[in-house]
Formats: C-alpha cells, sequence, structure tokens
C-alpha cells in the first residue's frame, strides 16, 4: 500500500475542501487540494444546497490531482437530503436544515401524531432535534405532495454526491443514523414511525457500512478531471462519524469530543444507551464507521468564538484566534459564566454576554479577554455537564480525546480538563479529513486491526495531553454554573 494517495471531500458549514493523502507505508501526509466556499441559499422562503456549484467545484479538486488517485470519499453534516425521481434525475434542490420551516412547531406536530418523543425514541434511539430528517420529511409529506410524489429515491447528501459521481444508489449507516428514521437496534429503516408521518418507505435505499467500493467514476467524470482508475469509497457519510474514526485510542470504548464550529460529546460503545434519562438528556445513537454506536450529544461549539472575533473585528481589533487564547488565559479565572445554549444565533457577543452576566448578578467582564475567558471556560463547563450524563455508562478508563480544530486551542483543552477533572488528550485538527481518508486506507487494506491505525496516527499526527488543575476552585464553579439552568 506505501505510494497509494486517497482524497476527501469534506462539505462544513462554510467551505469544502479536498484533502489529498499520500501514505508510505508508516504515516500519512495531508495536502490540501483545493478550497471552495459552501453557503446555503435561500430561495422562495426555504433553505437549500447549491448542489450544481459544489459537484462542478469536487471535480475541480479532482483535476488538480497531479498523480494517480486510488480512491475518493465525501462527508457532510447530518440529516440533509435529496430526491431522485424514477429517471434517476434530481427532484429540485437538496434541502439544508437551516430551513425556517424546521422550527419546534413542526417537530412538535409530528411528535403528537406519533404519541410523544418517548415512542420516537423507542423506535429510532435518536434524539427529536427539530432539524432531523424525519421532521423535514414530514412537513415535506404535508406541505409539499407533488414533490414528494415526484421522489422515487431519497439519498442523504454524501450518499446523493457518491450517485452523482459513481451511478450507484446506497446508503451508509453513520449518516442514516442522523435521519431519526433509522432503527438503531434492528437495523432496518423504522417503517412503522415512517408510516405514521405518511413519509413513504419506498424512496429509501439499502443502508451499507463504511468502506464499500460503488466502482469507478462515470465514464465522462473520469475523462473530465482526468482520473481514469479512481474508485468511489464510501467513507463515514457523517462528518461526526469520520472525526471519532480519527481519535487515537486504543480500545473499542472511550469518551470523545469532535471539537469545532460544534462541539459534539460522546461515546464509542458497544450497546445502545436507552431509558428515560437517556431521552432526556437528548443523547443520540449515532452509528460508527464499523457498524457500532456512537451516542453523542450536540453542544454548541467554537461558534461562540467565531463569531467573538467577527465582533472584535467589527470594532476594529483584528485579534487571531492565538490572540484571543493568549488574552483569556491573562485573565482572572472563574469569574462570570454563560449558558452557551443561549448563543446560538448571530449578534455582538461583547454586548450579549457582558449583557447577560449583568442579568444573572454576576461580575461583568470589562476587557476584551475576560469576555473570551468567560465564553471559554462556560464551554468547558457546560461539556462538563454533559459529561455527568454519559458517566454512569462509562466503565474505562476516564479520559476525553479531543479531535477537530478545536484540538489547536490549548487554553480551552486545559480548561475542559479543569472541569472534568480527568485527562484531556488532544489529537488531529484536521480529525474530518484524517477519519475519512482512514476509512478509505483500511477499505483498501493499508491497515487491518485497530492497533495498526493508532500506530499509523500517532506516527502521522502526535497528540498533546492535558491534566486537570485547580480541582476544588473549578468543582465550586460549576456549582454556580449549575444554578444558570
Amino acid at each position: 500500500m506505501a505510494g497509494k494517495n486517497v482524497l476527501a471531500f469534506d462539505l462544513g458549514a462554510s467551505s469544502g475542501r479536498g484533502m489529498l493523502a499520500s501514505f508510505d507505508g508508516k504515516r500519512i501526509a495531508l495536502e490540501e487540494v483545493h478550497r471552495f466556499p459552501h453557503n446555503f441559499s435561500i430561495l422562495n422562503g426555504h433553505a437549500y444546497w447549491n448542489i450544481l456549484f459544489l459537484m462542478d467545484e469536487m471535480k475541480r479538486g479532482i483535476g488538480k490531482c497531479t498523480e494517480s488517485v486510488s480512491g475518493v470519499g465525501f462527508d457532510t453534516w447530518g440529516v440533509d437530503c435529496g430526491f431522485l425521481d424514477r429517471e434517476g434525475q434530481l427532484v429540485g434542490l437538496p434541502g439544508s436544515y437551516r430551513d425556517g420551516a424546521l422550527d419546534e412547531e413542526n417537530m412538535h406536530q409530528a411528535l403528537a401524531r406519533l404519541g410523544g418523543e418517548e415512542y420516537a425514541f423507542s423506535q429510532t434511539g435518536i434524539a427529536s432535534l427539530a432539524y432531523n430528517t424525519l421532521f423535514k420529511l414530514y412537513y415535506m409529506a404535508r406541505e409539499m405532495p407533488s414533490m414528494m410524489e415526484q421522489a422515487q429515491t431519497m439519498l442523504l447528501m454524501p450518499n446523493l454526491i457518491e450517485y452523482f459521481f459513481s451511478g450507484v444508489k446506497h446508503g451508509e449507516y453513520s449518516i442514516a443514523s442522523t435521519t431519526q428514521m433509522y432503527d438503531m437496534k434492528g437495523r432496518t429503516w423504522a417503517g412503522e414511525l415512517l408510516e405514521r408521518l405518511g413519509i413513504p418507505e419506498r424512496i429509501l435505499t439499502p443502508v451499507d457500512l463504511a468502506g464499500k467500493d460503488l466502482g469507478g467514476l462515470r465514464p465522462e467524470i473520469a475523462r473530465e478531471v482526468g482520473q481514469p482508475d479512481l474508485h468511489i469509497i464510501s467513507a463515514p457519510g457523517h462528518d461526526t462519524a469520520c472525526a471519532v474514526e480519527a481519535v487515537p485510542a486504543e480500545g473499542e470504548e472511550f469518551t470523545f469530543l469532535s471539537s469545532g464550529t460544534w462541539s459534539l460529546m460522546g461515546i464509542s460503545s458497544k450497546k445502545m444507551l436507552e431509558g428515560e434519562k437517556v431521552v432526556r438528556d437528548k443523547i443520540s445513537n449515532e452509528g460508527t464507521a464499523d457498524g457500532g454506536y456512537r451516542p453523542t450529544v450536540n453542544i454548541i461549539g467554537l461558534w461562540m468564538n467565531q463569531e467573538l472575533r467577527r465582533n472584535f473585528q467589527a470594532q476594529g481589533k483584528d485579534y487571531s484566534f492565538v490572540e484571543m487564547q493568549e488574552m483569556a488565559a491573562r485573565e482572572k479565572p472563574l469569574q462570570s459564566f454563560i449558558r452557551p445554549d443561549d448563543f446560538m444565533q448571530s449578534g455582538d457577543y461583547t454586548v450579549k454576554i457582558r449583557e447577560y452576566c449583568k442579568e444573572t448578578g454576576q461580575p461583568v467582564p470589562e476587557t476584551d479577554g475576560a469576555v473570551v475567558r468567560c465564553m471559554l471556560e462556560s464551554l468547558a463547563l457546560k461539556y462538563r455537564q454533559v459529561y455527568e450524563s454519559f458517566k454512569p455508562y462509562i466503565t474505562w478508563e476516564e479520559k476525553l480525546y479531543i479531535v477537530g480544530g478545536g484540538s489547536q486551542n490549548g487554553v480551552l483543552n486545559q480548561f475542559a480538563a479543569n472541569a472534568l477533572g480527568i485527562p484531556v488528550i488532544a489529537g488531529a485538527s484536521e480529525a474530518t479529513a484524517v477519519g475519512n481518508v482512514m476509512s478509505q486506507f483500511k477499505a483498501l487494506g493499508a491497515y487491518h486491526t485497530k492497533e495498526e491505525k493508532c500506530e499509523i496516527l500517532a506516527n502521522s499526527f502526535g497528540t498533546r495531553e492535558y491534566l486537570p488543575q485547580e480541582q476544588e476552585a473549578w468543582q465550586e464553579a460549576y456549582g454556580r454554573f449549575e444554578r444558570l439552568y
């Protein structure tokens, strides 16, 4: 396998990129070959993916690879999908989960028709969130019946892209698990649930595990991009599942945080988590690349850091993210906290954070660094709150693996170790792309065991450990943070 190359396309909230991975038999080298914007568009009151533009950009990215590439895999965020008609042509534009129609009212209407959130969870093992595919299709069946009548096949976005490149229609387990339409225990589509909401099961495809070779490029695309031997290899379609594939844990069960615009905390587990507490804590039993379970909770993440940076820039202060970390580190610790859950919408966070602290009777952060520290400490304490919901199920050594772009934020990593009271291991910052290419290399036979994977990850990306500090002060701070809820 030495000398083999594979390409990963990762489509995120604001950009897409093509990452070329070369494997020399011991380590992987990653190179960004193409980056392009990726923003949803509003048309006639609904949010859509710019799929034609994205396809052109991905073909351009493949064409930029000057060496022979063996495989290409695609991953996106969860839940979004597109539809094909009887002839295999696209029906309309794929919708975005940011569609304003996918609100709490629409979700509650669907849950009322189902008989409640507990029933929905019992059929799927997934937490009810307003933007889940289930509620999207419920809305469409009710408000867009003509489009649903035309639809013969629904494909989730990574699988839709695979179809456009290969002509193969299929579903992949990790991305299917995000829909709240797939029975994670029975490993089949939740037919009874779908029938109750008027969603036709006929539009759904069989579901495979990641690693399936879907064959070569469509001939016309192969000629266009100059890669006649390139095969489409079904990577874990969900970007979080890819990120978890990049966790350098040798055991099958571990605790992880995929840290980026969103923070996703969870465990890699041999079994599903069930019961009233799991439903109440909004834990979703999503899928791993190899068919296991990845119980996960969504947390607003470094979106708040990104928003603060935009606010500072608007004030003429062009701080880098590193400078923001350094500013925060110099401030007095554990003064004031916010509820990260309340900071998901755009706005002037320098004002909103100060107003929140004033309204809740806490010291108001005066300096820019104090505002950043308040945000970072609050996020770390939110990690603690979510970790507590997982703690009853953790039977392995307590440590938290952090991967993704946020793994580079050393200040937040240290705060997380302090807040949770356990070691934090920071791994690959390009975790989504790393997990995508690792899945492809496994499919191509580059490695076979968990131990071999961890050795490749260690050789290629390394780790950094953060040990908990100032435990008494952080325990007292967590009590104050909890009172905000």
